[in-house]
């Protein structure tokens, strides 16, 4: 079983993506689709899509959407894991609203039409994946892991002491799916846990306690995209000796910004054994790929 896994196209940068190729000669199982699909904010001045009217909003929307999925090599991809019902995925910012939105301080009545809108329009492109509709949280399995969705925009919240990114719905949710027999979890998630500036330990609360629900089970892995680069982390410590589960990130699949991007992730199971292949455009990332590989080998993955 080959799970392929990425984030972030702006087809502003690219309108003609044959990266996307790549990923359809490795013939992966499933192709998980990691956020930030389009770019709301990238017409004009970041953050420009809050000041739109509803029905601008929908317009451009579904502009970008359309222009991303009708890329022909990103579309024939797309056919082809819909076909396999191999097609997952969840968002982030960008493709949620606009940049660092937060779903829970979207109050007005054009802002709750906008994040409604947005919803339902993933679902649409999507081919309504989720297992938990309307929301864009949920499980599948697969032959070696159970994995989990989350949405960290819907819910998240800007500011308070003890801010949320999840919520108490979708923790209870999260802890339900964390009950299973398959030898590997799979967590998925638009931002990381621990880098670059937006991340997981902006709600410290909420990170202690999903890394506390975590540590129950053995071979978790966290999968995120959002940082245009591949990063493979280690477990970081947390409060009473907890630790974050280990990040896979693979980011910036189509994305001009500070340079090209052009980056993908492959977990194998093959043989029911996990190894990590991290690439740019088709060349294998070797020390990256190396250092995760010894890690999870070594811990029992």
């Amino acid at each position: 079983m080959k799970i392929a896994f990425t984030s972030c196209m702006r087809y502003e940068s690219y309108n003609i993506q044959p990266g996307w190729q790549h990923i359809n000669n490795a013939d992966p199982d499933y192709l998980f689709l990691l956020g930030d699909h389009i770019y709301m904010d990238w017409t004009g001045n970041l953050g420009e899509p809050e000041n739109y009217t509803f029905v601008k909003f929908k317009a451009e929307m579904k502009i970008k959407y359309e222009n991303q999925w009708n890329e022909p090599h990103f579309k024939a991809l797309i056919e082809k894991m819909r076909n396999k019902n191999g097609l997952f995925g969840t968002w982030d910012d960008h493709d949620f609203a606009w940049n660092n939105a937060k779903g829970a301080e979207m109050i007005s009545n054009r802002e709750k039409l906008k994040k409604e809108f947005s919803r339902a329009t993933f679902h649409e492109y999507f081919y309504n994946c989720s297992t938990n509709l309307p929301e864009l949280y949920y499980a599948i399995d697969t032959p070696h892991a159970r994995v989990i969705f989350l949405d960290n925009r819907y819910y998240a919240e800007r500011s308070g002491k003890n801010r949320k990114l999840l919520g108490t719905k979708q923790f209870s949710y999260l802890h339900e799916k964390l009950s299973h027999n398959l030898k590997y979890t799979i967590i998925c998630g638009g931002l990381t846990l621990t880098e670059m500036t937006e991340n997981w330990q902006d709600y410290p609360n909420e990170l202690q306690y999903l890394s506390e629900m975590l540590a129950e089970k053995e071979r978790v892995l966290f999968l995120a995209g959002d940082i245009h680069k591949n990063v493979f982390v280690k477990p970081k410590k947390l409060k009473n000796g907890v630790k974050t589960p280990p990040q896979i990130i693979s980011s910036g699949k189509a994305i001009k910004l500070f340079g090209e991007r052009h980056n993908w992730a492959m977990l194998d199971f093959t043989g029911g054994e996990l190894s990590v292949k991290f690439y740019k455009s088709n060349s294998i990332q070797e020390p990256l790929t190396q250092e995760c590989n010894n890690w999870l080998k070594s811990n029992g993955y």
